[in-house]
């Protein structure tokens, strides 16, 4: 048996989250069984309680319902909710997936210095305490054991996957007729949340610079963040409120839609990217995405094409990309090519068995239904 403890149920919450609950779902459909926690409400899962409840009752409900037994596996997606469940406690095995540096994307957020300081003892308590790793990337690999202290023979890296029965291609004005977007204008879509590492400041300049020469090109911004005013500011400054819409939290039922009604996708980051799921997510959408060479970025397009890969993370790298791309003179792979590229490599049905065998060398001894 096994227990996997994340952050929130519902997979609308973010990255983390649909990893969480799409690995889930996909370790049911295989046959095995397993109790996944989170908070918060969703259709699949155990709720620990709400997400807004103060933090100590969080820890409190970590504790008293996440308990191990004899035989029992745990594999925790985030630091701050895995301390209470493995102090002082006694698993198989403990598998940590790590998403990412907590303390460090804090930092990069502008958090004060004894938070970040906190945050990244936390993370060591935890880290110390597992016998196997899982990351997304070689390049969160690298974070793990040079910020860590994590021996790399413990390390697995498996690229996330995407629900290619979500995440399908479908006919580009049926789905700007859905959203309401204009049709044959070039439309470039961002989701992102709209936070200091996405490179969302660099994404508008860029456009800014190839607006003039490009008056029908259109930028659709969707998500939420601590920056959408700031955002939205830098937008109006610049004359292109009537080019570049914000479009709030986008739906898990209308992301593969927005994805589908693009000419083109694009992920801006500038700093601690471990994979970019979204980027697949795109793909898988039949629609081509241009992504910064940033962390585990890279990873998701090299395969498909070297072109997608813009030459850095400034505005002027991104206007180079985006004036390429409407000049026609970026090769693009065709909507076939995109969508391959992710049943090839990236289906959950093959990312989940590999994090099985992970599971099954750190000592776990799998028990199906």
């Amino acid at each position: 048996m096994m227990d996997q403890l994340g952050m929130h149920l519902k997979a609308s919450a973010g990255g983390v989250d649909r990893y969480f609950n799409a690995l889930n779902t996909t370790l049911a459909r295989q046959g095995i069984r397993s109790n996944a926690f989170g908070f918060g409400e969703g259709a699949d899962g155990i709720s620990l309680g709400p997400v807004d409840q103060p933090l100590t009752k969080r820890w409190q409900a970590v504790r008293s319902r996440v308990v191990p037994r004899r035989g029992k596996m745990l594999a925790t997606h985030f630091s701050l909710y895995a301390l209470p469940a493995v102090l002082g406690r006694q698993w198989q095995a403990h598998v940590v997936h790590f998403h990412g540096p907590w303390a460090g994307e804090s930092a990069r957020e502008g958090a004060k210095q004894h938070a970040v300081m906190l945050k990244r003892l936390l993370e060591r308590s935890v880290y110390h305490r597992a016998d196997r790793f899982i990351v997304l990337s070689n390049a969160f690999r690298d974070q793990l054991c040079q910020g860590y202290g994590i021996d790399p023979g413990k390390v697995h890296v498996i690229p996330g996957g995407v629900e290619v029965d979500k995440f399908q291609p479908m006919d580009m004005a049926k789905a700007r007729d859905h959203l309401g977007w204009p049709q044959g204008d070039p439309i470039l879509v961002c989701v992102r949340r709209l936070a200091r590492r996405m490179g969302l400041e660099n994404l508008i300049t860029a456009f800014s610079q190839i607006a003039a020469s490009h008056p029908k090109a259109k930028l659709m911004i969707g998500g939420q963040g601590p920056i959408r005013a700031e955002l939205e500011a830098q937008v109006e400054k610049l004359g292109l409120s009537d080019r570049v819409h914000f479009l709030g939290f986008v739906s898990e039922s209308n992301l593969p839609v927005a994805y589908a009604a693009a000419n083109l996708s694009i992920v801006p980051s500038n700093a601690l990217e471990g994979f970019g799921l979204i980027s697949l997510e795109s793909l898988a959408c039949a629609t081509p995405v241009l992504v910064t060479p940033v962390g585990g970025l890279p990873d998701t397009v090299r395969d498909l094409s070297r072109d997608l890969i813009l030459k850095g993370t400034s505005s002027n790298d991104i206007t180079e990309g985006l004036q390429r791309w409407l000049d026609g003179t970026l090769p693009l792979p065709s909507r076939a090519e995109c969508r391959e590229h992710v049943l090839r490599g990236f289906t959950w049905d093959r990312i989940a068995t590999n994090v099985c065998e992970v599971y099954r060398e750190a000592g776990w001894r799998p028990e199906l239904s």
